[in-house]
């Protein structure tokens, strides 16, 4: 089980269990902490070059939150996850289906600069 195994459970309509989250951290052998920043980032960068959709992406993010307590994300996964929740819902005055664009890539572009700017693209 890796990221690749996970996101496409989401796009199979499947939302990913704490099991898989645990296989996928077993078959990597890292710490939880380090999965957990390098799943965010990989489903980050995967958003931003257009290779998985906005809601695809939002859904990884929930369920890694979901797996890994939000009071133990690092700084970069706290980013991530803000980027993508600032796109699931209209703020004032916003118009319908500017979400991603107005919000979540923005901010996904800061945290990129700010967390792993030596990614490629």
């Amino acid at each position: 089980m890796n990221t690749e195994d996970i996101l496409r459970q989401i796009v199979e309509h499947e939302y990913p269990s704490a099991s898989v989250f645990d296989d996928a951290l077993s078959v990597c052998g890292r710490s939880r902490n380090a999965f957990s920043e390098n799943f965010a980032k990989e489903v980050a960068q995967r958003y931003l070059h257009g290779t998985i959709a906005f809601d695809v992406a939002d859904c990884a993010i929930n369920a890694l939150s979901a797996w890994t307590p939000l009071e133990d994300f690092s700084a970069c996964c706290w980013a991530i996850y803000l980027a993508f929740d600032e796109g699931e819902y209209l703020h004032r005055g916003q118009a319908a289906g500017t979400n991603e664009e107005l919000f979540t890539r923005p901010l996904l572009i800061k945290a990129k600069s700010d967390f792993f700017p030596d990614a490629n693209g």
